[in-house]
Parts: C-alpha cells; structure tokens; sequence
C-alpha cells in the first residue's frame, strides 16, 4: 500500500485504507458506519427494494391464503365478525415478523458484495436471503425475549408496571448486546443460540459504541423516508415504508462487519 504526496505543507502522509466497496477496510467509525448505509442505499438501492418487496409479496400471498381459509371454516352465527379480528391480528403480527426477517436477511446477503465492491441482483439477493430467514427471525426472537424477560416474569408475578421500571436498564443492555445475532445469524450461517452467543461477543467492549450506532441508524431511517416523500411526492410515499426496513439493517450490517474487522 504505497504512500501518497499531499501539496498542504508538503511531505507524505500515511497509506490510504483500501475501500473496494462502500467502506474501507479498517476499524470504522459512526460517520463511516452511516455513510456506508447511505452509499450502500445509492449503489444499491433499487435492487434491494425491489428484492424486498418481491420477497414481500411472496410471503403475503400465502398468508393471506392461510387467513382467509381459516375465516371462512371460523365463520358461524355466534362468531359473527369478531373472527376477522381474530384472525386478521395474528396474520397481520405474522406477516411483519416475516417483513422484519426477511429485510435482515437482505441486508446480511448484500453485506458481502457491498464491502468488496461487486455487482449483485434481485434474484441473487433473494437466493442468498430466503434460506436464512429461519435462523434470523429465530435470533431476533430470542433476542427480543431475552431483552423482555425479566419484565414478563415480574408482570407474570403479579407486579404493579411500575415496579418494571427498575428492570428498564437491564432489558437496553441485553436489548444492544444481542443486536447483533440476527446478522450474525444470517452471515455465518448460525443457529439462534450460537447467534447469540456470537453477538455478546463482537459487542463486549463495544456496547455504548453500539448503542450509538443503533440509535443514529432509528433515527436516520424516518429521516430518509421522509426526505424520500419530500422528493417523490406520492411514488416516495410508498418506497418510504420500505426504506425503513432495511435501513437500520444495514448499519447493524455494517457495525457487525467494523467488529469482524477490529483486532
């Protein structure tokens, strides 16, 4: 990695970072982590939607299948309408674990081509993604009772709310230490547990550095969206709910690559 000559002052500065992709290959920084997402959103954008809401659509119809069959052998004349809301809760819950999977398994299976700068495709995106999305959703949900356990077993108990409140800094430090499994579920091909595990490792030493970047990464994503309205007017409206899923995604991706890469 040569040297490279800078005329403020003169002299030679250090060796530039390689960056054959959307970020370079060093230990990064938040302002690296997010303006990877963002160049990752611009190179790659249009198939990752396209990818996401392919593979949407794919995951409505049965569901939509399954709820519909199960409202018409429900329907009777003391059932009356309060099937449909029966049944329409748990399709509609179904249907955004399996939205919220399905985008980190995107995400995770754009992770490689992104970094080192290679093309990829709807079809190959979705290839690489579909068979990961039980490990993921299995590691997200782990990671979501570890976080809500200790509160779910004191209102289990009988406790009054407020004695939750307490448990609140517990439930964020496992919430950030486990951030990372559902990536790490999906990169290396883990189970949930051993997602888990992977994930409290990368972020030891690293949790307020994570919690950072989770936060920005909320944040920037309803900014994007609304910045995507702003632009589109009514086409920006509908891409913008979309967007919200794979964003934050991405930065966990991209957080998860920094701790791969930190010695």
């Amino acid at each position: 990695m040569a040297q490279h000559w800078t005329h403020r002052g003169g002299g030679w500065l250090p060796p530039r970072s390689p960056r054959p992709g959307v970020i370079p290959l060093r230990p990064l920084g938040p302002r690296d982590i997010l303006g990877g997402v963002l160049t990752t959103l611009g190179r790659y954008g249009g198939r990752l939607l396209g990818a996401l809401l392919l593979g949407q659509l794919g995951g409505l119809l049965p569901i939509a299948a399954v709820a519909g069959a199960a409202t018409l052998a429900s329907l009777t004349r003391t059932a009356g309408n309060r099937v449909f809301v029966y049944t329409l809760l748990p399709s509609a819950a179904l249907f955004l674990l399996f939205g919220s999977a399905l985008a980190t398994a995107l995400a995770v299976a754009l992770l490689r081509p992104a970094v080192l700068g290679r093309p990829v495709t709807v079809p190959g995106l979705l290839r690489a993604a579909v068979p990961r999305i039980p490990a993921v959703l299995g590691a997200r949900l782990l990671a979501l009772a570890a976080a809500a356990g200790p509160g779910a077993a004191a209102l289990a108990a009988g406790l009054p709310p407020l004695s939750l409140l307490p448990l609140a800094p517990v439930a964020l430090w496992l919430g950030v230490l486990f951030a990372l499994a559902p990536t790490a579920a999906g990169y290396e091909g883990l189970g949930p547990l051993a997602a888990l595990r992977r994930s409290a490792a990368l972020v030891r030493g690293a949790w307020w550095r994570t919690f950072g970047v989770t936060v920005l990464a909320g944040a920037l994503a309803p900014l994007a969206a609304y910045v995507l309205y702003a632009g589109l007017g009514l086409p920006g409206a509908l891409l913008a709910p979309a967007l919200m899923l794979p964003l934050p995604r991405l930065a966990a991706g991209l957080l998860y690559v920094d701790r791969r890469l930190r010695p």
